[in-house]
């Protein structure tokens, strides 16, 4: 199993300028984080980490898929994910909740801990709706017992 200090970057140990990091993010990463909607996933992760004196800037690329159930047939399915954020690393103390894409760092703190961060962006990186999608044939690729209820159940009420 791996730990979520993996996710961790020193950023004290490095010098001013661009340093590039890659995580692997799979079922073990999702185990760390209590009611996760996710127990499957495997996504992989590139960070571009920009240092200077007064912040720093990490540039991520999330790619690969994670198991979520379908919205409209509840059955489970890989969906997949390609995005990319900017989190920026402010030293000194401030509200990380006021803005989205700042985390404060403690002058005294020699690393950030990516975890939870990577985790919030696999989340806002899902749709809104999440179905099955097409076969390659155009049809659904929903749970075909499952919709056959449904439209039992649709044509019940009607009457």
């Amino acid at each position: 199993m791996v730990a979520l200090n993996t996710y961790r970057i020193p950023f004290y140990s490095f010098g001013n300028g661009k340093h590039e990091f890659e995580f692997d993010l799979d079922d073990d990463f999702f185990t760390y984080f209590e009611d996760s909607e996710f127990s499957h996933g495997d996504v992989k992760v590139k960070v571009k980490m920009d240092k200077s004196d007064h912040q720093l800037q990490f540039d991520l690329s999330l790619n690969g898929d994670v198991e979520v159930s379908c919205d409209r047939c509840l059955d489970q399915f890989m969906q997949e994910l390609d995005s990319k954020y900017i989190l920026y690393g402010k030293f000194g103390e401030g509200n990380s909740e006021e803005e989205f894409d700042v985390v404060w760092i403690p002058r005294n703190e020699h690393e950030v801990d990516l975890a939870p961060y990577l985790y919030e962006y696999i989340v806002l990186s899902l749709p809104i709706k999440r179905i099955h999608p097409d076969k390659e044939e155009g049809v659904s690729g929903c749970d075909e017992d499952m919709m056959n209820r449904l439209d039992e159940i649709v044509l019940l009420t009607e009457e």
